[in-house]
């Protein structure tokens, strides 16, 4: 069993899918910590665990999507457009 880990993270948004920045594993769009995973496309890796990191903040890959769209997916977390996140931001 794994263990979670403290820290921060950035609330990543694709097309059909959220992601912790932190781990790189999918998490639920309207979840405070990376506490449970979110599948995919595929069958999850059943040792797969959230890493417990709390976001920080909400973000992209996606150029089209903008900080107005990201602000209403989770008006409370801070947005940054692709590529705009404050390297600092998350531990």
């Amino acid at each position: 069993m794994g263990t979670m880990t403290e820290g921060t993270a950035v609330l990543l948004v694709d097309s059909y899918s959220t992601k912790c920045s932190k781990c790189g594993k999918g998490t639920r769009i309207e979840d405070t910590h990376h506490t449970r995973l979110m599948s995919g496309w595929g069958t999850p890796d059943p040792e797969a665990r959230p890493c417990g990191a709390r976001f920080v903040a909400i973000s992209t890959r996606r150029l089209e999507y903008t900080v107005e769209f990201l602000n209403e997916l989770r008006p409370d977390l801070p947005a940054y457009a692709a590529g705009k996140v404050p390297r600092d931001l998350t531990t």
